[in-house]
């Protein structure tokens, strides 16, 4: 994670001129800061995209979220998370919006505290990550909201060959095992009837122990689709997080298996061994992506694993 309290120039995006030239509270003055001082660290940065900045003000903490595009949809889920009473101070919940300009495109939010489920599962608590994750889909699955575009097996399927398209540029038996993998999972795509609001990138690290309930961040993928969807990409990366060591590979199927038992009927089994093939398929296209050690052994064994699920999903 990138911690600094350098803010960068991007002309895509004007809020970050806006914070450097004039400071937060002018920049936003919805805020109310002030003239006391403001202190913001750089926690993400997407050239070209996005930008994350923690911000303390006066015993005050929360993020700022800038953009290069217009963030209103994300929003308005914030609002009508809000609504839904998913934005409290108690129980499964969201960060609440604090501020929204949409001039400079950007959202203010509040600070969510706690550790992930990928920091319990590295300090021995894995069934407590599975746990969390479980209730935060019992409540997403009651919840009526009909926000953000379609996203389901098709459009994973789409992205999917792209993916492999790229691990056959990066390397050509990695390319080789991606494209069986797209035709295995074009041969087993699941038919999709109920759809929910989903994250869109449930990762490990967006997932939240707030001590009273789970709390789930970075909303900018949302979108309207199975549960299979968030639950295969959790589930995939919690496979990858028990990759290293056998320690951790308990751990995460400690998490797994308590998730498992915690959505029973909630979801397909077919269905989420599909989502969890395709969505170690991504995985597999970001390692390759951004190297690293042992890069292509850890793309390999990911490809591996899909393959084992998609041929389950059959």
């Amino acid at each position: 994670m990138i911690a600094t309290t350098e803010i960068p120039e991007d002309r895509a995006m004007p809020a970050l001129a806006r914070i450097h030239d004039v400071g937060l509270a002018r920049a936003i003055p919805a805020l109310r800061l002030g003239d006391g001082e403001v202190e913001l660290t750089l926690r993400g940065f997407s050239p070209g995209l996005r930008a994350t900045l923690e911000a303390r003000a006066g015993g005050r903490r929360f993020a700022v979220k800038i953009y290069a595009d217009d963030p209103s949809d994300e929003a308005g889920l914030y609002q009508s998370l809000a609504l839904a009473g998913l934005a409290g101070g108690s129980g499964a919940r969201v960060p609440p919006l604090l501020a929204w300009e949409r001039e400079l495109r950007v959202l203010v939010i509040g600070w969510l505290e706690g550790p992930t489920a990928q920091q319990l599962i590295e300090n021995g608590q894995g069934q407590r990550a599975g746990e969390l994750a479980a209730t935060w889909f019992q409540r997403i699955a009651r919840l009526p909201l009909k926000l953000g575009p379609p996203f389901g097996a098709p459009r994973m399927l789409h992205r999917g060959r792209k993916w492999a398209a790229k691990l056959a540029l990066a390397e050509a038996q990695l390319g080789r095992a991606a494209t069986a993998l797209i035709e295995t999972l074009a041969q087993t795509e699941p038919e999709e009837r109920a759809t929910h609001l989903v994250h869109g990138t449930f990762y490990a690290r967006h997932l939240l122990d707030l001590g009273d309930g789970p709390g789930v961040i970075d909303w900018q993928r949302f979108a309207q689709g199975p549960l299979e969807l968030d639950a295969g990409m959790f589930l995939a990366t919690l496979w990858r997080l028990g990759r290293p060591q056998a320690s951790l590979a308990a751990e995460a199927a400690r998490a797994e298996n308590s998730f498992i038992a915690g959505t029973s009927g909630l979801m397909d089994a077919r269905s989420l061994a599909w989502h969890r093939a395709a969505a170690l398929l991504r995985l597999a296209e970001k390692t390759a992506a951004h190297r690293g050690e042992n890069w292509l052994a850890r793309a390999g064994a990911l490809l591996a694993e899909a393959a084992r699920l998609a041929q389950a999903a059959g």
